[in-house]
């Protein structure tokens, strides 16, 4: 089959302009594709690896993608869940059956089966990467939703509905967007001569295959896949042609698509626990390489690491951390730490501070006085503006520190244990 016309003539010159600015090539990669037949159909693994192989980079593939399966049965499935753990791939590929892509995530599980997947996806190897493939609208909407979902009634608003879903699959899990409906939704506006649907009006022709490879390797690699050599079955001018637009369509919107993420896990900490007033130790899940600093001069490489300050004060902390893949993130922030021994300096007559379980409770006192809970790390736990009775802040169990700011700019310290 060929194109002609001036617009084909456009991206047939776009092409070539991709292909004189290329720049160097990404390594191979391993890619786990699970989803259903829009997978199966024509080969798309092994098409996409033929693709990337043209263009001189190996991959290697697997898939897992029974007829008609969904996300949520992929993530209870043993089979698609050992697939995962089995080797550490790059990215695992996420497909949600056709019709359901298009319906309300919470419709029938879309978005509790691709946050599980997401995970599992991480906890087989930290620095991988899943990918939600977009599929696309039913050539003519579909039948079977129509009733009961207006946007299933036409291929445009299917369409609409599917991309504004895996975006918001994609954002919610820290994933990439593979937006194979949105470049499927250029050829059909622009040259809608090339068949990309089956006879069923919904599954992939070869042609329709070979753009989705396309534009699995331009949002893997980053890279526009023009002049690659590997054409399947199509004419040459028309696989140029489909090369063009789902480098264009992946490239010109890498925001979009989320796949302006940075690579790897961030250094920021998790959680920290307090031990005497001045120790502290930080919590990171990442199985990678530590550096955590003090400004006094400490140091560690451990997972947790524990710091013990001799004197009171603000200390800056910074932590670099190095993924198994090799992504390097730097975060810093700063911990006040308050001496022992602090004092309940002689409240004044009628005025109270009690403990009781999960509770720290002013009495007395006078108007606008501000109340302030914190640990024995410094950070403030509750604050609230003292107005007239009690007043009661809610507080986790253990040694605690209280200040209360009066009016007149007097200020009062205590330290109690809240059971």
């Amino acid at each position: 089959m060929t194109t002609s016309g001036t617009k084909g003539m456009r991206e047939l010159l776009l092409v070539a302009a991709i292909v004189l600015g290329q720049h160097g090539r990404a390594p191979g990669a391993s890619v786990l594709f699970v989803g259903n037949s829009y997978i199966g159909f024509n080969n798309l693994p092994g098409m996409f690896a033929e693709l990337a192989a043209s263009l001189g980079h190996p991959v290697t593939t697997g898939v897992q993608a029974p007829g008609g399966y969904t996300l949520i049965q992929h993530s209870t499935n043993a089979s698609t869940l050992n697939a995962i753990a089995s080797q550490p791939w790059d990215f695992v590929v996420l497909q949600e059956q056709s019709q359901l892509g298009a319906l309300p995530p919470d419709y029938d599980g879309t978005a509790m089966g691709a946050a599980v997947l997401a995970d599992s996806v991480r906890a087989a190897r930290e620095c991988a990467r899943p990918v939600f493939y977009m599929t696309w609208g039913r050539q003519d909407g579909d039948a079977q939703f129509c009733p009961s979902f207006p946007n299933m009634c036409t291929y445009a608003d299917m369409q609409q509905a599917l991309r504004d879903n895996y975006l918001a699959l994609a954002g919610d899990n820290d994933a990439y967007t593979a937006p194979v409906g949105m470049a499927w939704k250029r050829v059909r506006d622009d040259h809608p001569g090339i068949p990309l649907y089956q006879n069923d009006g919904s599954h992939p022709t070869v042609y329709g295959t070979y753009l989705a490879a396309c534009v699995f390797y331009c949002t893997l690699f980053q890279q526009p896949c023009a002049g690659a050599s590997f054409t399947s079955t199509l004419p040459p001018d028309t696989a140029a042609l489909l090369q063009g637009i789902a480098s264009t369509t992946v490239l010109d919107s890498l925001a979009t698509w989320n796949l302006d993420l940075p690579n790897g896990i961030s250094a920021a900490i998790t959680g920290s626990t307090s031990g005497a007033w001045n120790s502290i130790t930080f919590q990171h899940p990442g199985t990678g390489t530590h550096l955590w600093t003090c400004s006094d001069g400490q140091t560690s490489s451990a997972a947790e690491p524990t710091f013990t300050v001799t004197e009171p004060g603000t200390y800056a902390f910074a932590h670099t951390y190095t993924d198994p893949c090799g992504n390097t993130d730097t975060a810093t922030w700063t911990e006040t730490f308050i001496g022992t021994g602090v004092a309940d300096n002689g409240l004044p007559a009628g005025i109270r501070v009690t403990a009781a379980t999960g509770t720290l409770t002013l009495h007395g006192g006078t108007f606008r006085e501000v109340l302030t809970l914190l640990d024995t790390a410094g950070r403030t736990l509750a604050t609230a503006v003292h107005g007239a009775g009690t007043l009661t802040l809610p507080c986790s169990s253990g040694v605690r520190i209280w200040t209360l700011l009066r009016t007149d700019g007097e200020r009062y310290t205590g330290r109690v244990l809240i059971p």
